[in-house]
Order: structure tokens, then C-alpha cells, then sequence
């Protein structure tokens, strides 16, 4: 889905997306797109293309002009941050892990082998929402999505999840090949309780694989420091001899975003 091909000459091509769209025809040196990106409350496991279709329907057509004889469909991450709700209020005591699975909507962009972008478009519509203080938050993408924490000795199960979440249940997200599945794991090394309310990840330095025709990025680590604020790290782990289908910026710089009360702070250190 992800892949180059040679688009035969004046024909639409439509890209399945779990309740979103995307449309491309090749006309010599021009190019049609266009996107449908559907509603992540609708999000339905339905994924696949591209695959010849008569027409785009209602979807607005935008225009590129081009050479090229491949073009790919390419998933990236947003250019803000996604911003995500914990369910219900969550306490983490001293010592105490929780993970968290979240299937992240891609940026898409239609691509040349030469890396030139023809169009690009956020899947699935999302609100902007403020996090942070007036002075040192961040403009994140808001997920209408709550989540469970995942904990250890925990058995796993299929039920069904409240009607807060927009998914009927945890199995129908992870059907999801249009998304980008991303571990969570949130540590508290202090001596003190620390509660979980909402949690912003930031992509800046994460990649995104595929397996078995499933997105998969990097997990990402938050931890608590000994000044009581959170510290985001990310691991490549087991995902590292995997298909990278994009890659986070490695300029030699370790990033640290550390939360203080409501006030981020940067820190660069090197590697």
C-alpha cells in the first residue's frame, strides 16, 4: 500500500484508508489528487490500494505538474504533536509502570522516488488544542480518543471499551493498517504519586516501520525526573531490522522534552 508503481496513464487510482480516502491520476507530466480524510470517530478497519476506480466522487480535486513514472502513497507523522486523553484520572505509584497502545492518524503525502511531494493531507480531520502554559506549550493535534492503561499482570482481554472511546473495541483499532501503531510506557522512579491526565508525544525524532502490512513506530518512554517533572526518550527496540517507511530526524542530538508543572522545557545534550 505503501510502495512505488507506474500508474497507467489517465486512470484514477484510490487508496483505502480505515474510513478515509485518497485519489491519484497520471496524465503525462500532470497530476490529480485528492483526499477524503473521513473522521476518526468513524474509523472502520478497511484498508488496501491503490486500485483502479472510475472516479474520486465528491472529493476536491487539486493539481500538480511533475516528471516522474513512479509515485507512492507515503505515511508520516503530523507536523504537531498529538495531544491524548487518559480515561479516567490515573495514579501511578512510586516504582509503578503503565503502557498505553494508541493507533496515531499519518500525515500522507504522494511522493516521487526522488522524494518531490505532489500533495499531502492530515488523515482524518483533528481539532488544534493548546497544551501547556500561554508561554511554553505547544499546539498539538487532539486525539478524541481515551485510553486504559495496560499494567503488568494484567490479563488481556476483548471487551468492549465505554462509549467515550469512538471504538467499540480494543480489537478494531489494532485492525487499523492505515495508522500508526505506537507503545507508550510511563514510569514513576520517584518517591511520590504521580498522576496521569492527558500525555503529548512528540514526533520529531520517532521512525515508522511495516510489518505484515502494519505501521509501527517507535515506543516512546516517560519518565519521571528527580526535579518531579517527565522526561521523553524513544526507543527503537525490536523494530529496528524492520522496513522504515520514515525517518525521525537523527541530527546527532539527543532531545529531552521535560514537563515542570505546566511548563515545557528543551534540553539538548549530546549523544
Amino acid at each position: 500500500m505503501w510502495n512505488y508503481f507506474a500508474p497507467k496513464e489517465i486512470t484514477w487510482y484510490q487508496w483505502r484508508l480505515d474510513g478515509g480516502r485518497a485519489f491519484l491520476r497520471k496524465n503525462g507530466d500532470e497530476w490529480r489528487l485528492a483526499f477524503f480524510p473521513g473522521t476518526y470517530m468513524d474509523m472502520v478497519p478497511d484498508s488496501g490500494g491503490p486500485e483502479p476506480v472510475d472516479q474520486p466522487g465528491s472529493a476536491a480535486v487539486s493539481f500538480a505538474v511533475g516528471t516522474g513514472k513512479k509515485v507512492a502513497l507515503r505515511p508520516h507523522f503530523a507536523n504537531r504533536p498529538y495531544l491524548i486523553t487518559v480515561r479516567n484520572e490515573i495514579r501511578l505509584l512510586p516504582g509503578a509502570e503503565a503502557r498505553f497502545t494508541v493507533a496515531l492518524p499519518p500525515l500522507l503525502r504522494f511522493e516521487l522516488e526522488d522524494g518531490t511531494v505532489l500533495a499531502e493531507k492530515q488523515l482524518f480531520n483533528l481539532s488544534p488544542t493548546w497544551f501547556g502554559d500561554k508561554e511554553s506549550g505547544d499546539l498539538c493535534l487532539s486525539l478524541p480518543l481515551m485510553l486504559d492503561p495496560q499494567c503488568k499482570g494484567e490479563v488481556e482481554t476483548l471487551e468492549a471499551t465505554d462509549g467515550n472511546t469512538g471504538v467499540d473495541n480494543l480489537s478494531r483499532v489494532s485492525e487499523c493498517k492505515a495508522l500508526i501503531h505506537c507503545d507508550i510506557k510511563v514510569r514513576n522512579s520517584t518517591k511520590n504519586e504521580l498522576d496521569l491526565k492527558r500525555i503529548a508525544i512528540f514526533t520529531d525524532l520517532m521512525n515508522i516501520y511495516e510489518q505484515d502490512g502494519l505501521l509501527l513506530s517507535d515506543t516512546v518512554l516517560i519518565d519521571t525526573t528527580a526535579e518531579g517533572g517527565l522526561r521523553m526518550s524513544v526507543d527503537e527496540g525490536s523494530h529496528r531490522n524492520r522496513k522504515k517507511v520514515h525517518a525521525g530526524n537523527r541530527s546527532g542530538l539527543s532531545e529531552l522534552l521535560v514537563r515542570r508543572g505546566m511548563k515545557f522545557l528543551k534540553v539538548i545534550t549530546g549523544m
